[in-house]
């Protein structure tokens, strides 16, 4: 009888297919990338037989033929299994004819664990730990919460008390988008979390949803891009005429204010814009007879369908006495019409007049 990744490869493998994921296997050209047998995943780097690219391949539930999954991120869809699944496959089975694949004695240093999930997950938490050690933590946060001591920067630091000893505990994001976790109990050396670990995740959870992470990430640039739609960044104001909310790990601009409107037309321009003000130093009786009249500045629109990528748009509005800013809607200027220069101070004139 086959072996079920050997019989995975022929049962759904064309010949084609399963000839060139031998050769790719043949060339050594796999690497592990990730390997977690608390979950039986197992992620793969593998190399084109043709080209330079390489492609991720990932291998879920590997140790039971009912529960094998593969997914690889190349385009091909012409069968069930491409060619990199097929040289995994036979990874697979090499790994598990030297015993690779099996269960070995495992020994957590609390100090240092790391999660590999991307957000906050009752399932995936509860597989991290011991059956008893989720229920007894789900008991602990009804008589007690943790205490944040920092929540910033997809960051947190939090002081755990349980029995009346209190547990520092750090969960932080690191560069791969997973968790990076630690304490100093020692108390648990079978699963990546222990008591103290998961009594606070479960709070991040209950305080803030599962992507809590993401609502403490920095996401200064992104919000001054959604603001500079409507003329805003996050150094105004922003009391009762705007809110955030995160979905799906990104922040959504929520407007409260009816009044506000956007100061160019989303359907036509990348919502990633800079407004860029006039920067003039009139002499003073040359602001005051122009005070009544409209100064002219450019909308910067990132453009990523047609070369150079990058869109220039004429405004037009009131500013302040210094002109260094619009103090009303701004207007978009068409070059296809008329424009009546009496209403656009003189000194900016050469934005459009050849």
């Amino acid at each position: 009888m086959l072996p079920f990744f050997i019989k995975q490869i022929y049962s759904n493998g064309s010949e084609e297919i399963t000839t060139r994921g031998r050769k790719i296997f043949n060339s050594g050209r796999i690497e592990v990338a990730h390997h977690d047998m608390l979950s039986d995943t197992i992620s793969f780097r593998v190399k084109d037989d043709m080209y330079a690219s390489w492609y991720k391949v990932q291998v879920r539930g590997y140790k039971d033929e009912s529960t094998l999954s593969l997914k690889c991120n190349c385009t091909y869809n012409l069968g069930e299994l491409c060619k990199h699944e097929v040289a995994v496959l036979f990874q697979l089975q090499q790994m598990s004819d030297q015993h690779l694949l099996t269960n070995v004695e495992v020994n957590y240093d609390q100090k240092h664990t790391t999660l590999r999930m991307n957000r906050l997950d009752l399932r995936q938490i509860r597989a991290f730990s011991a059956g008893e050690t989720y229920d007894e933590a789900e008991e602990s946060l009804r008589m007690s919460k943790p205490v944040l001591l920092e929540n910033a920067n997809e960051k947190v630091v939090a002081e755990v008390t349980v029995n009346r000893e209190t547990f520092p505990v750090i969960i932080q994001k690191n560069a791969e988008r997973n968790f990076d976790t630690s304490c100093n109990c020692g108390s648990e050396h079978k699963h990546p979390l222990c008591l103290h670990k998961t009594i606070l995740l479960l709070h991040l959870v209950n305080i803030g949803g599962a992507d809590y992470f993401d609502s403490i990430r920095n996401w200064d640039r992104e919000k001054n891009q959604l603001l500079g739609l409507y003329g805003f960044s996050l150094e105004d104001n922003l009391d009762g005429k705007f809110e955030f909310t995160y979905k799906n790990g990104k922040p959504f601009l929520r407007v409260l204010d009816p009044s506000i409107k956007k100061v160019i037309n989303p359907n036509s321009f990348n919502p990633q814009t800079k407004v860029v003000k006039p920067e003039v130093t009139p002499e003073p009786a040359v602001l005051e007879q122009d005070s009544a009249q409209s100064r002219v500045g450019i909308v910067i629109a990132e453009s990523h369908h047609q070369y150079p990528y990058v869109q220039f748009i004429p405004v037009k509005g009131e500013t302040n006495e210094a002109g260094t800013n619009f103090t009303n809607q701004i207007e978009k200027l068409d070059f296809g019409k008329n424009i009546n220069q009496d209403r656009i101070a003189e000194q900016d004139w050469g934005f459009y007049i050849p």
